[in-house]
């Protein structure tokens, strides 16, 4: 009962990447905003609403591992977004693979990046505003992500994911060019997972 954590900045792919993902794993999806928007949806976007959203998926990923043998599939394909100069956002990263380690199941953190022009074009796409209702306001859209791409470090060093994380097995890819069964396939076969 495996982990894959997708990890990367706004409209870098994670959701739809994720979605590829469930096509060739044995793997159901939780993207960051299912979680999120059940609270936002009565909160608004607050701390406490984080909170509460980091809360419910510990709670979930900790009844999933207890549930061997039970549960609706093999493995949870997670996706969020990280600010790596952040040690509240490190350590929920430690935490939810803690859950998974604990009980001698595989960890893995893939982290996706992409250009920002790439990235600010995947922003409008019609897929991420269908699933995401926070995302169809394009300006306020387009604004927050140029604005946590200046003030947050939203990715990682070469090899600072592994340094960060020695016991989780981690890759990165650029996909800027890749379309994403490509980078699916790389994931895939990195560790062999079919």
């Amino acid at each position: 009962m495996p982990l894959i954590v997708l990890i990367g900045a706004q409209a870098v792919g994670k959701m739809t990447v994720g979605k590829e993902l469930e096509k060739k794993i044995d793997g159901r999806l939780l993207f960051n905003h299912q979680t999120l928007d059940v609270f936002a949806n009565f909160l608004g976007y607050n701390q406490k609403t984080f909170a509460l959203s980091d809360q419910m998926r510990k709670a979930l990923f900790q009844a999933f591992v207890e549930n061997q043998g039970h549960n609706q599939t093999k493995t949870i394909i997670f996706t969020v977004m990280i600010n790596f100069d952040d040690a509240d956002d490190r350590e929920f990263l430690q935490d939810i693979a803690a859950i998974f380690l604990s009980k001698n199941q595989d960890v893995y953190f893939v982290e996706l990046t992409a250009e920002l022009a790439t990235r600010l074009e995947r922003n409008r796409h019609e897929e991420r505003l269908s699933a995401k209702p926070s995302k169809r306001d394009l300006d306020f859209s387009r604004n927050e992500l140029l604005n946590s791409h200046q003030k947050m470090r939203l990715e990682t060093q070469p090899q600072e994911l592994t340094e960060l994380f020695p016991a989780i097995k981690t890759l990165k890819i650029e996909t800027t060019f890749l379309e994403p069964a490509e980078t699916v396939a790389k994931i895939v076969d990195y560790w062999q997972l079919t």
